[in-house]
């Protein structure tokens, strides 16, 4: 969910009446998200995928911290608020995502504190297999296809031991070539079939994928899913 905004407040002028501050990039972006968001009645919120970057030049100091949180968002610019991803989430997507999560984990899904080693790799294999030859057939449409397959590789990035805890030629290369022709063969279907928004969802996915992509290249794993 975007973070809560202040509602803008008008300043007074001499003789004259109160005036509307005028909108600043980040009023213009959430408004335009918001409109978007609305105008899919099945979604209920969205995810962030990737924040708001430090402007060239901006201090990396923490004074922010201490500031109104009107007068931190006035700070951003257009080009910072242009690289925002975010992916609309609906209930459906919701459901899949604790789903994926508690497959993933398997029985630590619960637990408070969790327990990674080199074995965690060989269970994310053996549940990719599974989820290729259960949970992906049942599967009927692009768009169930779509908010299943984002919430596997959400949690599988989320989750990623697996990738830099894992003994070489066990067959991990595969599987990551496997999950990419997945998404390579899932997005050359448009957004409607998808059951997504061109605005924010799409490029929300294909950030998250990229982001996957860099963590895979770091351990030489192909991901090529475009």
């Amino acid at each position: 969910m975007p973070p809560k905004r202040k509602a803008s407040t008008s300043i007074s002028a001499k003789g004259s009446k109160a005036a509307k501050k005028k909108a600043t990039p980040y009023d213009e972006f959430f408004e335009e998200y918001d409109k978007v968001m609305k105008r899919n009645p099945k979604n209920i919120g969205g995810m962030i995928i990737r924040g708001i970057s430090k402007a060239e030049g901006e201090d990396s100091d923490e004074d922010d911290e201490d500031e109104e949180e009107e007068q931190v968002t006035s700070k951003y610019t257009a080009e910072q608020m242009s690289s925002l991803r975010y992916v609309f989430i609906t209930q459906k997507r919701e459901d899949k995502l604790n789903e994926m999560r508690r497959f993933i984990l398997g029985s630590q899904a619960n637990d408070s504190i969790m327990m990674f080693n080199t074995s965690f790799s060989y269970e994310v294999m053996d549940g990719f297999e599974e989820y290729k030859s259960r949970i992906w057939k049942k599967m009927k449409t692009p768009a169930e296809k779509f908010d299943s397959l984002f919430a596997y590789t959400y949690n599988l990035k989320n989750y990623d031991t697996w990738i830099h805890d894992h003994e070489g030629g066990m067959g991990m290369d595969e599987m990551v070539k496997g999950l990419a022709g997945m998404w390579k063969r899932l997005l050359k279907n448009d957004d409607e079939k998808l059951g997504i928004d061109a605005e924010y969802t799409r490029p929300g996915v294909v950030q998250l994928l990229k982001d996957f992509q860099s963590d895979l290249d770091m351990q030489e794993l192909d991901f090529s899913f475009q």
